[in-house]
């Protein structure tokens, strides 16, 4: 597996994996957003490729005028699932994150279904909201320290 930084030539293939991801991992209004995101982000996003194939994507950012960075829109193929894809993702832009001195905290949204990929790499449960992506999908607000020492 290669990780690398997104190209606009990812679109349609990250596309294609997000939908593969339907219903299971996001619901299918939430497309939109992602399509809107990979056109207009111009922080860190990191692709994952197997024989050439996008297989995934993950990205992060700094918050402005905070000692917090976010995990965003992470995924990966299902067809892969279990062959190490998002941990690599994670593990890619922790290791980004920590490179930040000034960054102290990491947190990201995601939901019922991922959670408790994140809580692997030492993210701690925060907080829960019924229904905020969509109907049946919570948000789930996990964080954790900006270092080193808890990536699996």
């Amino acid at each position: 597996m290669t990780i690398r930084p997104y190209r606009p030539t990812d679109h349609e293939p990250l596309l294609a994996v997000f939908h593969k991801s339907v219903p299971h991992a996001f619901a299918p209004e939430e497309a939109a957003d992602f399509a809107h995101f990979l056109r207009t982000n111009t922080d860190p996003y990191l692709i994952a490729e197997q024989a050439g194939q996008v297989v995934g994507g993950c990205g992060h950012y700094l918050a402005p005028d905070t000692a917090t960075a976010r995990i965003g829109w992470i995924l990966s193929d299902p067809d892969y699932a279990g062959s190490g894809i998002g941990g690599a993702l994670l593990r890619h832009n922790l290791a980004l994150i920590a490179q930040h001195a000034g960054i102290h905290l990491v947190e990201c949204r995601t939901s019922q279904v991922a959670y408790r990929f994140f809580e692997k790499f030492g993210f701690q449960l925060q907080y829960t909201q019924p229904d905020f992506w969509a109907p049946g999908f919570d948000l789930y607000f996990v964080s954790r320290p900006n270092d080193s020492t808890t990536h699996p």
